[in-house]
């Protein structure tokens, strides 16, 4: 990084740090989109079962990974002081395996969820079946993410993601093989889905390990005082990740209480967004490990500028992805499904999808800037709030209680990110003023 910074400089260098990243978080995001795509192919309530399970899913897994998103910004602000950060080569596989023994424990106690919420006989059976398959891949994910995270401080993306874009490409072949029989493969049924998820992940895993081969004679010592920091950095991140996600997952699961067709295209509308929040997402983590680096190295004008660029370049393409859904959501939809029922219900959802983009693209922008700062008990009260205090109960009451059903829900969503959204925005700008107070300069 050079002494002067200037916004042309720092776009360049966030647009080619980021798109491996997008290219990675795409082609993981795919995994799940080759479920819904096949599963819709196959029956409507085996798209409503693995949507169902993986809102159950979800909340518990990214949580876990939220342990993992203090590596890259923690190395990164050790790269900054000098330290060499392939040290920490076996403490980060470690301490990812500390976290895949957790998630994977709690996914298997999740599973008695499904027998709570009741969605009836057949979705329950379904909807158990793809938990108790995929509880192991939890090894695979979490792996994946430590080795991605430690390569990513030292900005060395291409082939993590390149092997995640490769994994879409070899579930979606194991999906439609494994769930309708195809190609010499059993036919499976629904269970097919599950087992392409849990073979891609562990694969996914490996390859990135045996990628990473050059690492392997780094230092075995256990750095456990570093351990010790990312933990306590990366519990609230978890933490706050896991409200996030767990309220549009929850979204899901009483949307599973209406009928069968509002369960279908509310996991068809939570995955579109999902797919486009990907690129935001991949800029927040970029720019993560870029203000982290900055940190490292005390220069606060190239934390403000990367800060800056970023949100840009966020904020900019959600308002495209909104224009998109609000102007052809037919187009959209249709990439999914023909059944008629699911897609008026999916058109409607996806319209409150489009009025939210910008603030979901703000938000995790500036959560990842502020992970690059170590900053990350205060977005987690925000992420309460603005979820739990806010917009779940609102959502609730539309959804239940004034008839909007499933829509009622997402204009609770619509409302939270943006109240989060706000939020971060001032716990950044007191950050920045803190950092003049205590001296740094450009």
């Amino acid at each position: 990084m050079s002494d002067l910074l200037t916004r042309k400089k720092a776009l360049r260098e966030l647009l080619i740090f980021s798109v491996p990243i997008i290219i990675g978080q795409l082609g993981l995001m795919l995994v799940g989109t080759g479920d819904m795509i096949i599963a819709g192919q196959y029956s409507r309530n085996c798209l409503a079962a693995v949507g169902l399970a993986i809102s159950i899913q979800n909340p518990i897994m990214v949580g876990g990974l939220g342990f993992q998103f203090a590596l890259s910004p923690l190395l990164a602000q050790r790269r900054g002081r000098g330290e060499d950060p392939t040290v920490f080569f076996w403490t980060a596989l470690l301490y990812s395996l500390f976290v895949a023994i957790g998630v994977f424990l709690l996914n298997i106690l999740a599973i008695r969820l499904v027998r709570v919420f009741d969605y009836g006989p057949e979705l329950n059976a379904l909807v158990e079946q793809y938990l108790w398959i995929t509880a192991p891949s939890m090894f695979g994910v979490c792996l994946y993410q430590g080795l991605k995270e430690f390569l990513q401080s030292m900005e060395k993306t291409i082939s993590a993601n390149t092997i995640a874009l490769l994994s879409a490409a070899v579930n979606l072949f194991f999906n439609y093989s494994l769930a309708f029989g195809k190609f010499g493969m059993p036919n499976l049924h629904e269970a097919g889905l599950a087992w392409a998820s849990l073979s891609v992940r562990l694969l996914t895993a490996i390859s990135l390990f045996l990628v990473a081969h050059a690492f392997w004679k780094s230092s075995k010592k256990i750095r456990w005082d570093f351990m010790k920091e990312t933990l306590a950095i990366g519990a609230p991140i978890s933490l706050s990740v896991f409200l996030e996600v767990m309220a549009f997952c929850s979204v899901t699961l009483f949307v599973g209480k209406f009928a069968t067709d509002q369960t279908a295209a509310n996991n068809l509308a939570l995955n579109i967004g999902s797919l486009a929040f990907m690129i935001p997402l991949s800029v927040a983590q970029a720019v993560g490990v870029k203000v982290g680096h900055a940190y490292g190295e005390k220069k606060l004008n190239s934390i403000i500028i990367y800060a800056q660029v970023a949100l840009f370049t966020s904020v900019a393409f959600t308002a495209f992805n909104g224009f998109v859904f609000y102007t052809f959501p037919n187009a959209v939809m249709n990439f999914y499904t023909q059944d008629p029922d699911v897609l008026a219900w999916g058109k409607t959802l996806l319209f409150w999808v489009a009025c939210f983009q910008i603030f979901d693209g703000a938000q995790v922008t500036l959560a990842g800037v502020l992970r690059g700062l170590s900053v990350t008990r205060a977005p987690t009260v925000a992420m309460f709030i603005g979820y739990w205090i806010i917009g779940i109960p609102l959502g609730y009451y539309l959804g239940f209680y004034a008839g909007l059903e499933a829509q009622g829900f997402w204009i609770g969503l619509a409302l939270s990110l943006a109240v989060v959204a706000m939020m971060l925005g001032f716990i950044l700008r007191h950050k920045i003023k803190a950092l003049e107070n205590q001296g740094l300069k450009a």
